[in-house]
């Protein structure tokens, strides 16, 4: 809390990282955007973030603004939100990239990201098989090599000792996630964030580990399901509801699926803020260790 406001919030975050320039995505990313303004409501939305960083009305000037900015070719950074309090927040926010330019040589895996993030709130109004489907939608048009769904922290997780404050409180809820998504768009390239209620895959990772016959193969939990979305993407899904995990809820689907993703998964090099080494190695590898 920060004088009596919420700065952040638990919620549904979806994200997906694509290993391809921003221009040869857009057209996906509008597509996926559309949908989710479908799904929540044309209101749900209601301010952008302009080139000044200040808050603006999404008004039809301010979409004509969006969708220009989505097709930049080099580095659009789009973020929507609307002017409810946390825990009330409806956000998207693409990270898009020219990958190859040499601005980003020194980065190890940069890529174009999106994610989405709907609250509780809507959650616990719609049902989780919603949401479920609401993800899937939003996959739909996206050439992304991985993505996931499921609980998370979000807001404002750099501004003071927000993060430190926040560790302690996360240590018993496992399956509920917090994470740098600017920072892991520059890093995580083609492995993934595991593991997460639903849990996205695709090239090269996919074809490396043999496919959804591998996974169908080694996952057994009760309540796991794989399905093939293509020829090169496939989603686990980790029971019907996303969970937080606790003493009565010991998360052993994520526990399975982590130890068999981990010869492609994605551990961050760079922490978040306030977040120290020994307890963000800790968090990192909950369902390993």
């Amino acid at each position: 809390m920060r004088r009596n406001r919420a700065v952040t919030q638990e919620d549904v975050s979806i994200c997906f990282y694509l290993p391809r320039p921003t221009a040869e995505v857009s057209q996906s990313i509008a597509l996926s955007l559309q949908y989710f303004v479908d799904a929540i409501g044309i209101r749900a939305l209601n301010y952008y973030i302009g080139d000044d960083d200040e808050p603006r009305e999404l008004d039809d000037a301010g979409w004509a603004f969006i969708h220009t900015k989505l097709h930049h070719p080099v580095a659009p950074s789009v973020l929507l939100t609307n002017d409810a309090p946390y825990p009330e927040k409806f956000e998207f926010e693409y990270l898009g990239k020219d990958i190859h330019a040499a601005i980003f040589r020194h980065d190890p895996g940069p890529v174009t990201a999106v994610r989405f993030i709907v609250p509780l709130s809507w959650v616990n109004a719609h049902g989780a098989l919603r949401v479920r489907e609401l993800a899937l939608a939003l996959a739909a048009p996206l050439p992304f090599s991985s993505g996931h769904a499921g609980l998370s922290v979000s807001g404002y997780l750099n501004s003071g000792t927000v993060m430190s404050d926040l560790v302690p409180l996360l240590a018993p809820f496992p399956g509920v996630d917090v994470q740098s998504f600017d920072r892991t768009s520059f890093e995580i390239g083609t492995r993934l964030r595991v593991p997460h209620w639903m849990t996205f895959i695709g090239e090269p990772s996919l074809s490396a580990m043999g496919g959804v016959d591998f996974l169908r193969s080694q996952l057994h939990a009760p309540g796991t399901t794989v399905e093939a979305l293509d020829a090169s993407r496939a989603v686990v899904i980790l029971g019907p509801e996303p969970l937080a995990g606790g003493p009565d809820q010991p998360l052993l689907a994520y526990r399975e699926l982590a130890r068999v993703l981990e010869p492609w998964a994605f551990h961050a090099s760079v922490r978040p803020a306030n977040f120290s080494d020994d307890d963000f190695m800790g968090w990192d590898r909950r369902f390993l260790d």
